[in-house]
């Protein structure tokens, strides 16, 4: 998932909506991603990208240090990350979930994966119907969240 993953973001928010939680969960969201900028920067090489920082032991200790201030936005954190995860389990590139007990990569193979920077990126995983069936399901969500809200 590319832009749907803004949307995802945002219907986690909507449980506690205020604009400090919706750029929280954001933040925490995207997060998991921060491994592209290391391989960007030149810091690691490409294959780090989808690995230690989309485990389920990244979500947890993430988690937890924030508990340390806020129990209420560590639950955020945690959901937010998970659902990282979940909108790019359909990649075929695959997550180490149980990292470091298990290096398997878990994919439900519902899209190619096309990369993870630039136009190319978003070019070839928008070619593909499946995309557009996810990222519209993440939309119709957050605005059936944002009428819970408003209602």
């Amino acid at each position: 998932m590319q832009v749907g993953h803004l949307p995802l973001a945002l219907a986690i928010a909507t449980y506690d909506w205020n604009p400090r939680t919706a750029v929280f969960v954001v933040g925490m969201h995207f997060l998991p991603n921060a491994d592209s900028l290391v391989v960007r920067a030149g810091w690691a090489k490409p294959s780090f990208h989808c690995t230690v920082t989309h485990s389920v032991l990244f979500a947890a200790a993430v988690s937890g240090l924030i508990a340390l201030a806020s129990p209420h936005y560590a639950l955020f954190a945690f959901v937010a990350i998970m659902a990282h995860y979940a909108a790019d389990i359909g990649s075929t590139v695959g997550l180490p979930l149980l990292w470091p007990v298990s290096k398997r990569k878990f994919t439900l193979a519902l899209f190619q994966d096309t990369g993870y920077w630039g136009k190319e990126m978003y070019l070839g995983y928008y070619r593909q119907p499946m995309s557009w069936v996810l990222e519209g399901g993440v939309t119709a969500f957050f605005i059936y969240r944002l009428v819970q809200v408003y209602r």
